[in-house]
């Protein structure tokens, strides 16, 4: 195994911490304050969970609310930030791959600006709004990616951290990489649907290397 030529990055909690984005998305739409006990567990819950934690009803209503609040208020995405090690990592690998992006994001404006904000190697991006339950949407924009990097779906490598990241790429034939540290499903549960698993985005340039020496 090995040969790649391109790797495909999902934004939003693979290279993105994003907890301050749903906490305000949370608050303006239920119009209370996220006790501090429980933010410090946001980035690795859903909204459903973070919902019911503070006391509502999580009907799937009120969730699209919240969600649609987090996905569409765009002045929100000035909360986001890289997770720790995110700029470094992909700088280091983009010299020997090429980069893209696909990302639930409604526009493609908002993922280019955070990419540039903070120094990630700038490739095409595909973004689509994606909301809970419409990961497969990303079975296309996989397909339309790899056309943008001119590579055939056995020379990428895709990184997300949720289990339609990794269902949608098989579905393509890519290899699929699904990251641990901010997902909001269970690690036994990734392991499912991902082809390989790695706690942080900084474990990445490790398996890489082990894939294109022949090691896994």
């Amino acid at each position: 195994m090995g040969g790649f030529k391109a790797i495909i990055f999902d934004i939003d909690a693979t290279i993105c911490d994003n907890t301050e984005r749903k906490r305000k998305a949370i608050e303006l739409t239920l119009n209370i304050t996220v006790p501090e006990e429980l933010h410090s567990r946001i980035k690795k819950k859903g909204f459903p969970y973070i919902v019911k934690a503070l006391g509502f009803e999580p009907n799937s209503e009120l969730v699209k609310k919240v969600e649609s609040c987090f996905l569409e208020c765009e002045e929100l995405y000035s909360l986001d930030r890289p997770i720790e090690g995110a700029v470094e990592t992909l700088n280091a690998l983009a010299p020997s791959y090429k980069i893209g992006y696909v990302t639930g994001r409604p526009k493609e404006q908002l993922a280019i600006d955070f990419l540039k904000r903070y120094g990630f190697p700038i490739g095409p991006v595909m973004a689509r709004r994606i909301g809970s339950g419409e990961g497969m949407k990303k079975v296309e924009m996989f397909k339309e990616i790899l056309k943008r990097l001119g590579v055939e779906p056995s020379e990428a490598v895709s990184v997300g951290d949720m289990p339609e990241d990794g269902l949608a790429s098989r579905a393509v034939g890519i290899l699929s990489v699904g990251v641990a540290e901010f997902s909001t499903v269970d690690v036994d549960f990734m392991r499912n649907n991902f082809d390989y698993i790695i706690e942080r985005i900084t474990d990445l340039p490790k398996l890489l290397a082990d894939l294109e020496g022949g090691y896994l």
